[in-house]
């Protein structure tokens, strides 16, 4: 019986690819679903950096181009209190 708490995800691939798969994790000493978890989480990780990198420059488009206004720390506090 399947763990109804947990997703599945069925990966079709060529016996070749799965063959190459299986002996890099053998190599590794890591199981299949190590290896693709911790690729894909890896890859995310890094489209988050690029995704937020992307945000941060156009945030500095938009302060340099006067459209955003930035306030110094003290001003901030200021309003806060």
């Amino acid at each position: 019986m399947t763990n109804p708490h947990k997703a599945r995800l069925t990966l079709d691939m060529d016996p070749n690819e799965h063959a190459y798969l299986k002996m890099a994790c053998a190599k590794l000493g890591v199981t299949m679903r190590q290896f693709m978890l911790l690729a894909t989480f890896e890859k995310m990780e890094k489209l988050e950096d690029e995704w937020l990198a992307e945000k941060a420059h156009q945030t500095l488009k938009r302060i340099e181009s006067g459209e955003e206004k930035t306030s110094s720390w003290r001003k901030a506090r200021e309003r806060l209190m």
